[in-house]
Order: structure tokens, then sequence, then C-alpha cells
């Protein structure tokens, strides 16, 4: 039983960390900063630091949450749609009060968007967003100045914040504030694609593509993908030996089955979990991990021809060392006593009769069945099952509850019956907080690093291409 619950599990992890990952995008608030600038230019020109001591100020002040972020490539993801999941996931914003900003700079599609949280909808309305981007951050990015478009909106919608009764025009009046950055050529963040882009190909090929194609490199990075599928290779590559031997006996199988079939999946479980942990974090999809799926088909069905290998190959009398025959279902019947055939029948123990060729000396071998049944107390067959379970009473979060539970044996009818006691109910000590990507966790405000305010976007906000 325990070899199965090893290879379920795999699937399990599998299965649930092979589901597509949205977003992976840094999250700044892990440094205690604002901007996740994936493309380089605020920070090649300075205006990092700029803008993060403006949105620390501001939150310091208000409470209210910007979030900046630059993408070299999303793939063929919608802007926008990328906005709001990112703005979502971390919970930019504060908790009831959704007064989050995010905006979104997509290289590759030329592209930015602005979302903004429920609770600024009325100080930052979707055409004040529009004309932000309009006046202060498509002109300049069309002329290559992204850091200062990128500062410029930013003090903008800042200065809205701060100023929530002034007219549009009083908002959009900041001419007067003069920044001064000098961005790289484009070119340059243009080739950071290309590169971006030959690593995406490997990922989208799969985890062995990136393998192959740099072996030393993957060694060192996945040092212990690679020893937990050494130490499965091992594994089954000795089971493969065991089940080619001419006979064989339940000592063989018995140690294939409890210790290296156990140690197969378990290594694989490692190697496997590691690979997830290291791709969610490094990769913009986890498509690739579909390559993992192979290690858990093959070692499935390598294991299963393994045991079957080692259940029937041929044993040695015990007594004259001559070639035994497996009896089928039907003839191994006669073999078996009354508990024993009803062992059989409830599948809690599967039972293999060899017969000797020679002598016609017969053994007897006991398996674990698919239905496991506890060992009756009176006429010790594994026949003693669990026939009903009666609730007394439930269990509250002030009291204990208590069950009445039934046991019968299938072969000699010996019952029994107790009482069981169910511990009380437990409140959970994580009431007020979320366990979401993004928000929830807790939160110091004046910029200090940690995660956002567990805010939520109510899908407002403005975008442009330039």
């Amino acid at each position: 039983m325990i070899p199965k619950m090893f290879y379920r599990f795999f699937w399990i992890v599998l299965l649930v960390f092979s589901l597509p990952v949205q977003t992976q995008t840094q999250n700044p608030r892990l440094n205690g900063g604002w901007v996740s600038d994936e493309i380089g230019y605020l920070r090649d020109s300075g205006a990092l630091s700029e803008i993060n001591e403006m949105i620390s100020e501001l939150e310091k002040d208000t409470s209210v949450e910007i979030a900046i972020v630059t993408k070299l490539t999303i793939g063929e993801m919608n802007p926008k749609e990328y906005a709001n999941t990112l703005f979502n996931e971390w919970g930019i914003g504060k908790k009831g009060k959704d007064n989050g900003i995010l905006i979104l700079h997509v290289f590759d599609q030329r592209r930015i968007e602005i979302e903004t949280g429920y609770g600024l909808e009325g100080v930052v309305p979707d055409i004040l967003c529009k004309r932000i981007l309009e006046k202060f951050i498509v002109p300049n990015f069309k002329s290559n100045q992204f850091s200062m478009g990128m500062t410029l909106g930013s003090f903008a919608i800042i200065n809205s914040i701060k100023n929530p009764n002034a007219s549009m025009e009083q908002k959009l009046s900041i001419d007067e504030f003069q920044f001064n950055f000098a961005d790289l050529p484009a070119s340059h963040y243009q080739d950071k694609i290309k590169t971006i882009t030959e690593e995406n190909f490997f990922d989208q090929n799969g985890i062995f593509a990136r393998h192959i194609t740099s072996p030393t490199n993957s060694i060192k990075e996945f040092f212990y993908f690679w020893l937990g599928i050494l130490v499965m290779s091992i594994s089954v590559f000795l089971g493969v030996i065991l089940a080619l031997l001419r006979f064989g006996n339940k000592t063989l199988y018995n140690f294939y089955n409890y210790f290296g079939r156990t140690l197969a999946w378990l290594s694989g479980i490692v190697a496997t979990g590691y690979m997830l942990v290291s791709e969610i974090a490094e990769s913009d999809t986890s498509y690739s991990l579909l390559n993992l799926l192979p290690i858990g088909i093959g070692l499935f069905f390598v294991n299963g021809w393994i045991q079957k290998k080692l259940r029937n190959n041929p044993r040695k009398c015990p007594t004259c060392k001559s070639k035994m025959i497996k009896l089928n279902e039907k003839q191994d019947n006669k073999h078996l006593s009354k508990g024993e055939g009803i062992e059989e029948k409830i599948k809690s123990v599967d039972y293999d009769i060899w017969e000797c060729n020679n002598c016609s000396k017969i053994t007897k071998e006991k398996y674990t069945g698919d239905s496991p049944a506890s060992t009756c107390p009176k006429c010790h067959f594994n026949t003693f099952q669990n026939i009903r379970v009666t609730v007394i009473r439930s269990a509250t979060y002030e009291s204990d509850g208590e069950e009445l539970h039934e046991y019968e044996c299938a072969n000699c009818k010996h019952a029994e019956s107790k009482y069981v006691t169910i511990p009380k109910k437990v409140k959970s000590s994580s009431s007020g907080s979320s366990s979401s990507g993004g928000g929830g966790s807790s939160w110091s405000s004046g910029g200090s690093s940690g995660s956002w305010g567990g805010g939520s976007s109510g899908g407002g906000g403005s975008g442009s291409s330039y």
C-alpha cells in the first residue's frame, strides 16, 4: 500500500502544478520597492529610485499603492488581461479600500496599460487615465524617452490622488516639474527581447531541451533534479535485473516492492517537485512542465512490468529444485481453505499457488490485495471489516463528537463494535488574511518590504499604443 500512495501523490502533484501560470513577474514588494523593471530602462537611467520615493511618500500619506511593471514581452497574452490578472494576483491596494493602481508597459507590443482599483475610480477615472497616457507617456515613448514618460505619468497620477477635488485640467498641470533622465537606445532593449525569445523557445520545447543544449549548467542548476533521476534510474535498473532472472521468489518481489519501487517513486517525486518549484519561479509559463509526464508514465509502466515479472517468474521447487508452475485462479482455489477463499473473495489477500512439475510439491504465496482488511481476533484471517459507522453526536467547536464503529468478520461472522471520540473542531487562526499570491499577508506601510495590501482591480483604467 505504501508504494501506491507514492505514485498517486506523484500524479496529484504533477497535475496541480502543471496548470498554466498566468503571470510570472518579480514582486517588487519583496525587496521593499514598487517597481518591477524587467526592461531595465528605469534602472539604467536612474529613474527607478525617483519613482520608488514618490510612491513610498504617496503610500505613507494616503495608503494608496502604485505598482510599475515593465515587461520585455508577455508572449501572445493581451496586455489588458495581463494587467488585470497581475493586479489581482498581487492584491495591489489596501484590502477593503481597493486603492491600488498598476501601470504596465509591454515593450514588444508597444503598449501601456493603466489598471485602477475600485476605490480610485472616482479620483482617477478612465478618462483621466487616457489623458495622462496621451499627454505624458505616449509622446515620450514615441521618442524613446521611456524613463521620462513613465516618471511624468506616475507623477501625474500621484498629483491627481493627492488633489482629489481638483479639476481634470489642474490634475494634468504638472508642466513645471521636469525630470532629466537619459535612456539607452531602444535597440539595446530590442536585443534583450531576442535573448528572451531564444530562452522562451527552449522553455516551450521543454525542460529536457534546455538541459541537452547546456548540460554543464543544467547539472549545476538542477543538481537535486538529476540526483533524484539518478536514484530513480538505479532503483528501476535493479528491478529490471531482478525481473530478468530465470527464477524468482517472493523475497525478491517483496524486496523490490517495498524498497526499490518505493525508492524509485520517492526519488521521482523529489526530482519532479524540485523542478516544479524551479520552473514556476523562473519561467513565464509552466507549459514545459508537461515534459515531466513521461517520467511518471514511464515509471508507472516499468514498475508494473517489473512487479508482474517478479511475481510470475518460475519458482524452484524447495524439495527437488525442479521448475514449478503457477496455477490459474480456478485451479488454485482447490488448495485454499475456506477462510483463504473468503480473503480472496473480498480482495483483502491474493494467493499464488505454485506446483512442482516433478514431485507435485505445492507452495503458497500470500500477497496484499486491493482492499486490505484487519485480522479477525477469532479466526485470524484477514477478513475483519468495518461494515458500518453511525454518528452518535457531531463534533462542534465547543465539544467532541462520537461515532459508533461496527466490525464483522466475513469468514466466521464474529462481530465487535466500539465508540470512537471525534475531536472538536478547531477555528482557523488565519482569519483576516488571504492565501492568494499577491495580497492579504502582513503589511507595513511607509515603503517597507512585505506584500501588497490585498486590494482588487475594478477593471477600470485605460490603455494606449505608441
